[in-house]
Order: structure tokens, then sequence, then C-alpha cells
């Protein structure tokens, strides 16, 4: 009985004491084969808050042809369930031009979300939710990173994901590892997957030696194939992760 006193303690010491370090990394976005745009993710920390950033922009032909941009940021603070979002935002640019802006604050520990007012939410809106831990569309996958790096023998991952349209359950699956070529050399990834109702997939790899940083993630709607693909990724200059 001692013994597993002991070992439970442990695992909720180590979820506590964990902690991400903050990086930057750039993501080149390709839909069907074709590369559109640039992505820079930035992880920042101040006290026991997190900050992370996401800026993507058309590059390359696409440019010529659309001139458009999506930022995001979240706040998240880590407890002893994982990450738990404290506030999320994401504005959308067409030609320097708002198209979409959505921004919301989560209470978790109260089991409510509410939107902020924006042109493209004029009214308040709020949401219910199990009194649990909240993740937003941007943080999601450093939820799963930081699952993986506290529960390696974890293979079911299940989330609360509010992104200022609704709040759902999204449950995430981990397969089995798939090598990856970054910075000329082959690195095992894990590799976790989704597949909804609605038959879109969801496949994403994580770097379990450089604290499970998503090197690849690939996303199938439709007729349309999505791939984040880490770039400008030297790993002697982040060797600390």
């Amino acid at each position: 009985m001692k013994s597993l006193i002991l070992a439970i303690l442990s695992i909720l010491l180590n979820k506590t004491l964990y902690a991400f370090e903050p990086y930057t990394a750039n993501y080149q976005l390709s839909i069907n084969g074709f590369k559109v745009a640039e992505e820079v993710r930035a992880l920042r920390k101040l006290e026991d808050k997190y900050f992370y950033t996401a800026n993507a922009k058309t590059s390359g032909l696409a440019a010529l042809v659309k001139d458009y941009s999506v930022s995001a940021s979240s706040t998240f603070t880590i407890n002893e369930k994982g990450v738990d979002s404290i506030h999320y935002q994401i504005m959308e640019q067409e030609d320097k031009k708002v198209a979409n802006n959505y921004a919301i604050d989560i209470n978790s520990s109260n089991g409510i979300v509410s939107s902020i007012l924006t042109k493209s939410q004029p009214k308040v809106v709020k949401w219910n939710t199990e009194k649990s831990n909240i993740v937003d569309p941007l943080n999601i996958f450093l939820a799963i990173s930081f699952d993986l790096s506290v529960n390696p023998n974890l293979s079911k991952f299940n989330y609360q994901i509010a992104d200022g349209k609704s709040v759902k359950k999204m449950n995430f699956l981990k397969t089995k590892n798939h090598p990856v070529e970054i910075d000329n050399k082959t690195i095992e990834a894990v590799k976790v997957e989704r597949t909804d109702d609605k038959n879109n997939i969801i496949k994403a790899y994580f770097l379990p030696n450089y604290q499970y940083l998503p090197a690849i993630i690939k996303q199938t709607k439709g007729s349309r194939d999505y791939v984040y693909e880490i770039n400008n990724f030297k790993i002697s200059e982040i060797e600390k992760l």
C-alpha cells in the first residue's frame, strides 16, 4: 500500500514540476502538395503562465494570388491534469482587412467558456463545459506534447477543445512510431492520430528527445490535404529541449 501511494505521488509530482522550455519554430504549410504559407510559432513563459503564438502568411506563388494571413494566440497554464487554456484569439486577414476574428476567455474550474465581442462575434456567447481542463485549437498539440512527456505509456488522449464557435470533445490515439527526416537526420517520431465521424483525419508526429515538439502535422478535410512541416530546424541549436 505504501509503495502504491508513493508511486501515485511520484506521478502527480512529475506532472506538477514538468515545464516546457520556450522555443521558436518555423513551419511550412502545403495544401495538396503545393507550398502556400510560412508560419512562425513561439512559446514563451512568464511566471506560471505560458504564451503561445502563431503567425502565418501566404508565400511564394500563393502570395501573388491572395494576400492572406492568420494570427493566433493562446494563454495557458499547466496543472496536474496537463495544459489548461485561459484565453484564445484568432484573426484572419485578406488583403490587410480583417475577415474573421474570434476571442474567448476560458474558466475550466467553473466549466465556462465566454466569447469576447469582435466583428465576427457581435454577441457574447457562453458555453457550459465539464469542470476539467480545456484546450484551444492552437495549443492542442502542446497538450498532446505534455501528455506524451508525463505519460509515455499512455495511448489514448481525450480533450475538451474551445475555438470561439463551440466546445467539443476530441479523442486521439498514439500508434506506432514513425521515422521522420529533419536537419539531414532520421529521427524516430511518436505518431498520434485522429479520425472523426466525417472522415477528417489528423496525423501528428512528435520528437521525444525535444520535449515532444510537433514536427509534422497532417490534416485531411474532404478533398484537401494540409501538411504543416517544421523547417529551418537545427537540432544543434535546441539541444536543451
